[in-house]
């Protein structure tokens, strides 16, 4: 199967020129323009594009010695809803601005703003500093200044932003979403899955910082499992995977999988042509190889990988349990594989910075994987090697962009080897 991208040899460029519903993209998948265009420079760390609607950048910046995060928007037809957001941002004492960067074409025009500006992180963002360090249990100094530069950890344009704090010398960290916390962030979710022996980290808050999205915890451990060459804490956390495979999926629903493939297919073709065909036979193998909603109702996480890990000695704790779901075991398994994978070094040949290819016929994943599983089985959990394979190569696939979302520079490569991994996984 032919996986490698077609077209010109700059794939930003390229895409540019075949969305002419969107003028302003080469400023905003440029480092150089962009930063051009705002008068300091800035790296693009995350895109959230929506072929011939909009494209929605966040970007990092240094100012006063420390990062500092922002974000750049351009939509199709943009005059009114862009204005309007910006004499809104000004009434409420916003620095939201409207650029016009193309002096021939001043119909073009690309909204920008900092974190304290985001659209829909605003209002949720305005509650945290007025209403979090009580709500959460800080002193009352902790929260003040949570938006400085220094304090953010990660952020997702009008999805949510992690932030850091010190509270009486213990370091907290801090999340904001732009929606309210779903089931598998509940207090009575959590309470059930530490009952039951999964590890996790003690929350911060009440139910009204959950109505706005507000989750919190004390930091813990020294890094995440995707950081550490630590074969316990893998074996560990495959231990505390079994536990939480045990639980009964009470009240959550399954998620389908058809859709997300549909998806991904059309976001491969908008964004590598070439990549169309064989992209639309992975969705058809996977389609057809995969439950949609049906299968075991095991608890699974929904999106677990090494980075869900976070070690501290000889323990482990697990994380970020808002994509929980009803499912089948080797989902969390293969996305687990999937994602060592990935972050596997490039090696023999491997094209720009994407991973080489294992062996084929080889299972999924790596040297975590497999002492993850030996955890697993230990704790009496079962599974299925093709079947770990197969939702591998499901979280492959549906990652394939996940290489142009975050910027990386060789996106077009890292995105066929994605696919073609993915295929070679299909038993």
């Amino acid at each position: 199967m032919n996986t490698s991208p077609s077209g010109s040899g700059n794939p930003d460029r390229s895409l540019a020129n075949r969305d002419a519903a969107l003028p302003a993209l080469p400023w905003l998948l440029d480092n150089a323009r962009l930063s051009g265009l705002l008068g300091e420079t800035v790296r693009v760390t995350r895109v959230r594009y929506k072929p011939g609607t909009s494209l929605l950048v966040a970007f990092r910046r240094i100012r006063n010695g420390s990062f500092d995060y922002g974000w750049a928007y351009t939509l199709a037809d943009p005059s009114t809803k862009l204005l309007r957001r910006e004499s809104t941002s000004r009434s409420r004492g916003g620095n939201m601005r409207v650029l016009r960067p193309d002096s021939l074409h001043p119909e073009t025009l690309v909204g920008v703003g900092g974190v304290e500006d985001d659209w829909a992180l605003h209002k949720n963002l305005a509650w945290l500093r007025e209403h979090g360090a009580e709500r959460l249990g800080l002193n009352p100094g902790a929260a003040a200044g949570l938006l400085g530069g220094g304090s953010v950890l990660r952020y997702k344009p009008e999805r949510r932003l992690v932030l850091f704090a010190q509270n009486a010398g213990t370091a907290v960290v801090i999340k904001t979403a732009a929606k309210p916390a779903g089931p598998g962030q509940q207090a009575h979710f959590l309470d059930r899955l530490e009952r039951n022996g999964v590890p996790l980290l003690p929350q911060l808050g009440d139910a009204e910082c959950l109505e706005h999205g507000v989750t919190a915890c004390l930091a813990w451990g020294g890094g995440d499992l995707a950081g550490l060459d630590d074969d316990s804490s893998a074996f560990a956390a495959g231990e505390a995977l079994a536990r939480l495979h045990g639980i009964p999926a009470r009240g959550l629903q399954a998620a389908g999988i058809t859709a997300q493939l549909r998806a991904t297919r059309s976001m491969i073709a908008s964004l590598l042509p070439g990549l169309e065909e064989p992209a639309r036979r992975i969705e058809a193998e996977l389609g057809s190889l995969l439950p949609d909603r049906a299968g075991s109702q095991a608890l699974v996480h929904g999106d677990f990988s090494p980075d869900q890990v976070l070690v501290g000695g000889s323990e482990v704790r697990l994380i970020d349990f808002d994509r929980a779901h009803a499912g089948t075991a080797e989902a969390d398994l293969g996305s687990f594989a999937a994602a060592e994978e990935t972050a596997l070094p490039a090696s023999g040949g491997a094209p720009g910075g994407a991973p080489a290819c294992a062996p084929v016929g080889s299972p999924a994943g790596g040297p975590k994987t497999a002492r993850l599983t030996e955890g697993y089985r230990q704790a009496g959990g079962r599974f299925t090697q093709p079947g770990v394979d197969a939702w591998a190569a499901f979280r492959l696939f549906n990652s394939s962009v996940d290489p142009f979302r975050d910027r990386s520079p060789d996106w077009a490569e890292d995105m066929s080897w994605h696919l073609r991994r993915a295929r070679e996984l299909i038993p």
